[in-house]
């Protein structure tokens, strides 16, 4: 008779009987089976999911909840911003050199740890070699062995935002190539009495000059000069002489404008305040020396007083120019 074939199942638990018969019996302990496949589903998983971070295209930083400290970030995070992973990771969100303005960036995590999810359209971030990117963030909160944690992903939209940029400027210049075009002679630019340009041509043209300021960095003033003559407006034969000296007073680049029938405004480019403040003292001084005769009579020399406003570097419009160099002319009369 044949024997038996043996059996090829092996359990880290044989049982006396088969140690008394000399073979290997299976002895099922199901919990400990289960506990394992638990322990290899988790494994795979996490290996999985660190793949997947790994090598995602976008970026994405894992921070704690409750202390805003950077837990890990991956390579695409990294080369986004410039900086190796040790630079990033284990400090809080808000210390990384990487995130512009540190206040701004406390107050964003605030609203990341009270929502569940959190979306930043355009989120400027500053990389090591000091460009600015624009990155659209969202976030998300997530539960870890009793563990509050924030999943953020960061897109780099810089292309897009400068395309939308650009696609802006460009529609803005030909909008006002066209006005431009309608609005071409001298009758209806500038003033007849002064040859100065008139309000519609500042008001055109002033938006142009700030954004071209603000780009490449360089100040530029904007004045309200008041001048009267024996508490009423100037005449029409002090108007052109005040135009005269102000024309003669002025550089290629700059821009004089009579905004009404007291009050001239000049635009000056790459002109610090203290520059303008120079230029300014001259024209006054050139416009209270004007000699003018009705007759034989000479006439009371005009008085002129001055307002001077700066463009801040960020918000600033016409409106809000024109109104504080107005606010500083009414403090120098009083």
């Amino acid at each position: 008779m044949r024997d038996a074939p043996k059996s090829h199942l092996v359990t880290e638990n044989p049982g006396p009987a088969a140690r008394l018969q000399g073979r290997t019996a299976v002895h099922l302990d199901p919990p400990a089976a289960e506990r394992q496949r638990r322990e290899r589903a988790l494994k795979t998983s996490e290996i999985r999911y660190r793949r997947l971070f790994e090598t995602a295209p976008f970026g994405i930083l894992v921070l704690d909840a409750e202390t805003g400290v950077v837990i890990d970030a991956n390579p695409s995070v990294c080369k986004l911003l410039g900086y190796e992973q040790d630079e990033m990771v284990d400090q809080p969100l808000w210390s990384v050199p990487a995130f512009m303005n540190a206040a701004a960036t406390k107050r964003h995590f605030r609203d990341l740890v009270r929502q569940p999810h959190v979306r930043y359209d355009d989120l400027p971030l500053e990389t090591m070699d000091g460009q600015i990117r624009h990155v659209e963030l969202v976030s998300t909160l997530f539960l870890a062995d009793n563990k509050q944690f924030v999943q953020c992903t960061i897109h780099d939209i810089t292309d897009r935002v400068n395309r939308e940029t650009e696609d802006g400027e460009r529609a803005q210049q030909e909008r006002s190539a066209r006005l431009t075009e309608r609005r071409t002679t001298d009758e209806e630019t500038h003033d007849a009495a002064t040859g100065l340009v008139n309000p519609w041509y500042l008001e055109e043209t002033l938006p142009r000059e700030l954004h071209r300021a603000a780009r490449a960095k360089t100040p530029l003033t904007v004045t309200v000069l008041r001048v009267e003559q024996a508490n009423a407006p100037p005449a029409e034969p002090m108007l052109r002489e005040v135009g005269r000296v102000v024309r003669e007073h002025l550089r290629r680049s700059d821009m004089a404008c009579r905004y009404n029938d007291r009050d001239f405004v000049l635009v000056l480019p790459e002109s610090t305040p203290h520059a303008t403040l120079e230029r300014v003292e001259q024209i006054r001084a050139a416009i209270q020396g004007i000699e003018l005769y009705h007759g034989d009579q000479r006439l009371e020399a005009p008085q002129v007083c001055a307002g001077v406003a700066t463009a801040g570097k960020d918000g600033t419009t016409t409106r809000t120019l024109l109104d504080a160099a107005c606010s500083a002319l009414n403090k120098e009369r009083v």
